[in-house]
């Protein structure tokens, strides 16, 4: 199975770098790595960053390509561009942030060989370290308010978009996959990424993986052996209002899109938009988060209500207007 990785990248020269020195060391190396580049201040930093990993990669038989994103800054756009470009029986998609343990792309094909169902394969992210009084409040909250949680033995997609996360040292069948997914090829005959969701795209790999849950309910697996972690970089991100709007409008964007919004569901969504304002006010008390995200919060739902028509027709226009470059 050759493997090529789909890598968008933004602003993150030193990310981007770690994460090809990653890719490198792996036991069972990737065909090919396409980087997609949605920078404009950094393009020339980007390049000679490609150009230093060149004949390392080269040397590894792996072939380094380059790509500039001159459509527009989105994540769901470079992801696009670089499935077309690519030639591998599978496809990995990892974010510029991401570095991989050792074995990750052995384990993931051992699960593509185990199981001739899988379309889609996960490995465990290495979250970073919580206190137990962290853990137990977020467990707490996230059950009853929808907002997601961490779950034995299961990989869900709860009524309100919110997700759960398996706890488990097995591999286990999921609704729905993130982070440094990988998928084969022919699913790209069926399905690409939703380019309505414009930069950083948040919901984007949730969108993408539920959708081919529904139409192939048992295509997609998680397994803990492979291992990588996501430094969440401060590097290239948006503000915290820009963050918080657009999750809020890309989730009940697709809350309308993926579900069929009944009003138990619509009850259960609204209960966790409650949630998460309850959340960040427990969390602005005892763990000093910021004020202004609670005010942001609260700007994006009176945004989203005003634009509530607009958000049900799937008409995202309204908001990609509003984003930065």
């Amino acid at each position: 199975m050759r493997i090529s990785v789909v890598i968008p990248t933004y602003n993150r020269i030193d990310d981007l770098a770690e994460c090809l020195n990653s890719l490198i060391i792996q036991s069972f190396l990737p065909y090919e790595v396409i980087i997609v580049d949605n920078s404009h201040k950094c393009r020339e930093k980007v390049k000679e960053v490609v150009e230093r990993f060149k004949h390392l990669f080269s040397r590894k038989r792996i072939l380094l390509k380059y790509v500039c994103n001159d459509k527009e800054n989105s994540l769901t756009v470079a992801k696009n561009i670089g499935v077309k470009i690519s030639s591998g029986d599978l496809i990995s998609f990892l974010d510029d942030d991401v570095v991989l343990y050792k074995d990750y792309y052995k384990e993931i094909v051992n699960v593509f060989k185990k199981y001739s169902s899988a379309l889609g394969v996960e490995g465990k992210v290495i979250f970073k370290k919580q206190s137990k009084c962290s853990i137990v409040f977020t467990q707490i909250i996230g059950r009853l308010f929808y907002l997601g949680f961490l779950e034995k033995s299961k990989c869900r997609v709860l009524p309100s978009l919110g997700v759960t996360y398996p706890e488990d040292s097995k591999i286990i069948n999921c609704q729905w996959v993130s982070g440094a997914s990988v998928f084969k090829r022919e699913l790209f005959k069926e399905f690409s990424c939703d380019e309505n969701l414009k930069k950083y795209s948040d919901g984007e790999d949730l969108d993408f993986s539920y959708r081919i849950f529904k139409k192939y309910p048992q295509s997609l697996f998680f397994t803990p052996y492979a291992k990588y972690i996501h430094k969440e970089s401060s590097a290239g991100r948006a503000s915290d209002k820009e963050r918080i709007y657009m999750r809020e409008v890309h989730y009940l964007y697709l809350f309308y899109k993926l579900t069929t919004p009944i009003f138990r569901k619509r009850l259960i969504y609204v209960w966790s938009r409650i949630g998460e304002a309850i959340f960040k006010i427990i969390s602005l008390l005892a763990f000093r988060a910021s004020p202004k995200q609670i005010i942001h919060l609260i700007g994006a739902y009176i945004f989203c209500l005003r634009h509530l028509r607009e958000i049900k027709a799937g008409n995202l226009t309204f908001f990609s207007q509003t984003l930065g470059h």
